[in-house]
């Protein structure tokens, strides 16, 4: 048994060695801590901030900084590339405007440390680029988008034949910057601070391209007819001009098919066309555009003796005086159409002019295989009404023929396509025409009394209409121009209104 003055000393004894270890740790401990370097030890640093590439001052008063900034971003040159050229302006200039409100808060934000903005942004991050907000109105430079679109835009064009220089002119690729999406990419490139960005354009190919030896594009004329105007009417002469420009040298590639509304467009004044006489409703009428029938049915006539298919063809609601029944076209956009197709081997040019008083349409190849043939025989007719209207524009008691009555005719049409090399022959039932009959009418003056030696008004002045009740016209392969056979029988005969008791003039 151990004496206790002996168990006192051992734990006095183990106290001090615990309390010399106790001291020993704690004194590693801040030589340890000593040497960590200070910046570890330091609270983390604080990112810059970069709006659209421009540094901000996070010490400055935000609106005031943003108000600097926005002035640095207006100043800033840039360029929109298109095609190898720069169109250069300062953001100012476009009429980009930096949203000073939102530029404000996120300047506040950012200078923040507690802010969303700050609080979790990584601590070892040294910059923070953000984008540049901008205001919406952009007014100025979607003006300046539009000026550009109207000088930098071009439509495809197709390979065309000019028959004046009697040359072949190359197809050429269509253009189009897309305002609405480089307005987009503009602003964006803004706001990321970026100082050029590349317009977006879009390419339409064109629809004709060849590479047939231009000679023999136009080496044998293989269908072809002209009709009359009145070279006196300016506005119809124009109109019948401005659709034939637009025709005149068209390539038909083989198996493509002539639209002419499409080729001609709408006629309108901001199409080129002028008020003249059109047919609307059986009667003579004024409308812009009027003449573009006798382009149509002139070419709708040169296509048919070509041996062409027709897709699309209509008659008048009257007899024409410039055609034969059943070689009329009506058009009228968008309704109406007239519509034929290529089907030879080798592409064809469409040929209008109009001269001396002539509309003449020509269908051009490379050479002649057919011997076409147009037969129409008139079924029956209608004969035409009469009326008077009142008319207080005329002198009282005064009688004057507005319009000439004309018979409505019942017409069927048919083609035949001959091969002399192989002597094989196709008859066609074309179509079954309905001309339906025009009023006759008078106008009865309801004014004042004539002032004495005043000219006497005048009135239509064309006369009987009659129609051949056989035709057969040739053209092609052994047949010098248009061969015809007429038969008038009864509708064909001088004074065949009258004999039918149809009122007369």
């Amino acid at each position: 048994m151990s004496h206790p003055k002996s168990r006192f000393r051992r734990v006095l004894l183990g106290l001090r060695r615990g309390l010399g270890a106790l001291l020993l740790l704690t004194a590693a401990g801040l030589f340890a801590y000593a040497l960590i370097p200070r910046a570890e030890a330091a609270s983390p640093h604080a990112p810059e901030f970069t709006f659209g590439g421009l540094r901000a001052n996070l010490s400055a008063e935000p609106m005031a900084e943003a108000a600097r900034l926005a002035e640095r971003f207006g100043a800033r040159e840039f360029s929109l590339l298109l095609d190898g050229q720069s169109d250069r302006a300062s953001f100012s200039e476009l009429g980009l405007e930096v949203d000073l409100e939102r530029l404000s808060g996120q300047l506040s934000a950012a200078a923040d440390p507690s802010s969303a903005l700050s609080h979790h942004l990584p601590t070892t991050l040294r910059m923070v680029e953000l984008a540049m907000p901008l205001g919406d109105a952009h007014a100025r430079l979607l003006d300046r988008l539009m000026a550009l679109r109207r000088s930098y835009d071009r439509d495809a064009r197709d390979a065309h034949f000019d028959l004046d220089a009697q040359q072949l002119r190359p197809a050429q690729q269509g253009r189009h910057l897309d305002v609405w999406a480089t307005l987009a990419a503009v602003e964006e490139a803004a706001r990321q601070g970026e100082v050029s960005v590349r317009a977006v354009v879009s390419q339409s190919p064109p629809s004709v391209t060849t590479d047939v030896p231009p000679e023999q594009l136009v080496q044998a004329e293989l269908g072809s007819f002209s009709t009359h105007y009145n070279a006196m009417a300016t506005e119809r002469t124009e109109n019948l001009r401005a659709a034939a420009r637009r025709i005149r040298g068209t390539i038909l590639l083989p198996g493509a098919v002539f639209d002419f509304n499409q080729v001609v467009g709408e006629r309108s004044r901001a199409n080129g066309f002028r008020p003249a006489t059109v047919i609307a409703g059986g009667e003579l009428v004024d409308g812009v555009g009027g003449g573009a029938c006798q382009v149509a049915g002139s070419l709708h006539a040169a296509a048919f003796f070509a041996g062409l298919p027709i897709l699309d063809r209509h008659p008048h609601s009257r007899p024409s005086s410039y055609i034969k029944m059943g070689l009329d076209a009506a058009v009228s956009y968008p309704q109406l159409n007239l519509r034929f197709q290529n089907d030879l081997p080798f592409p064809v040019v469409l040929d209008l002019t109009v001269s001396g008083g002539l509309v003449t349409g020509r269908v051009l190849g490379a050479g002649h295989t057919r011997r076409v043939s147009f037969i129409r025989r008139v079924d029956g007719f209608d004969p035409y009404a009469e009326r008077v209207n009142d008319d207080p524009s005329l002198p009282s008691g005064a009688r004057v023929l507005r319009q000439r009555g004309v018979p409505g005719f019942r017409v069927t049409r048919f083609r035949v396509i001959e091969d002399p090399r192989t002597n094989q022959s196709i008859r066609q039932r074309m179509t079954s025409d309905t001309y339906p009959s025009t009023t006759q009418i008078w106008a009865h003056g309801t004014g004042p009394a004539a002032a004495p030696g005043s000219p006497a008004p005048t009135g239509d002045s064309h006369g009987e209409y009659r129609a051949d009740e056989y035709t057969v016209m040739t053209q092609g392969l052994g047949v010098e121009g248009t061969a015809e056979v007429h038969r008038g029988g009864s509708t064909g005969t001088p004074g065949w209104t009258a004999h039918e008791g149809m009122p007369q003039p």
